[in-house]
C-alpha cells in the first residue's frame, strides 16, 4: 500500500465517523439524484403525457384528471406529440453546449411544427376550432422544450453531470452503486 492509499483510507474511516461528513454526502447524493431525474428523458415524455392528457401530479406522484368533464385527447394526437418530443427531448439534447442563436433556431422549429400540426390535424384530434385546447397543448410542449435547451445552454447540463462524476469519487461504494443506478438511462 502507497501513502496516496494509505491517506485515502485514512479519510475514509475519519469522515465516516463524522456526523457532518456523511449529512454532506446524503445531501449531495440527493442533489445528484434529483437533477438525474430531471434530465432523464423518460420521465419528461411521461410528465408531458400526462399534462397533454389534461392531468396533474399528486403528493404521492400519482397521476389524475383535472377536470371531470372534459373530453379526452385524442390518442393520436398524445403519440404524434410524444413521438416528435421524443427526438428533441432526449439525453443528447440537454447534454448539448448550444448557444443562444442554436436554442432561438431550434424553439423556431419546434414552435412552427406544434403549431401547424395543430391546425392541419385539428379534425383527426378532435379538436377543430378549440383554440383554448390548441393554446394549452402548445405552451405544453414549447415549455418543455425550451426548459431543456435552456439547460444545454453554454454547455451547462454537462458540466453539472460531470461535475457530478466527479463527486461520485469520492462517496462510499454503496452511494456510488446507487448514484450509477440513476445514471442508468444515459446508456
Amino acid at each position: 500500500m502507497d501513502d496516496q492509499q494509505f491517506a485515502n483510507k485514512q479519510l475514509d474511516k475519519q469522515l465516516a465517523n463524522d456526523p457532518q461528513a456523511l449529512l454532506a454526502d446524503q445531501y449531495r447524493e440527493e442533489r445528484a439524484t434529483n437533477i438525474l431525474a430531471q434530465i432523464n428523458p423518460d420521465n419528461l415524455l411521461t410528465d408531458i403525457e400526462h399534462r397533454i392528457r389534461g392531468e396533474k401530479k399528486d403528493q404521492f406522484g400519482a397521476w389524475s384528471t383535472i377536470s371531470q368533464t372534459q373530453t379526452p385527447v385524442s390518442e393520436k394526437l398524445i403519440s404524434d406529440f410524444i413521438s416528435y418530443l421524443g427526438s428533441i427531448l432526449n439525453q443528447n439534447t440537454s447534454m448539448s453546449n448550444f448557444s443562444t442563436d442554436e436554442i432561438n433556431n431550434l424553439m423556431s422549429l419546434v414552435i412552427d411544427w406544434v403549431q401547424e400540426n395543430l391546425v392541419v390535424n385539428a379534425e383527426n384530434y378532435g379538436i377543430e376550432g378549440n383554440f383554448p385546447e390548441y393554446n394549452r397543448i402548445a405552451h405544453i410542449v414549447c415549455n418543455s422544450c425550451f426548459t431543456v435547451l435552456k439547460r444545454a445552454l453554454n454547455g451547462r447540463e454537462s458540466i453539472r453531470i460531470f461535475k457530478m462524476m466527479r463527486m461520485h469519487e469520492n462517496i462510499t461504494p454503496e452511494k456510488k452503486n446507487k448514484l450509477m443506478d440513476s445514471l442508468n438511462f444515459m446508456k
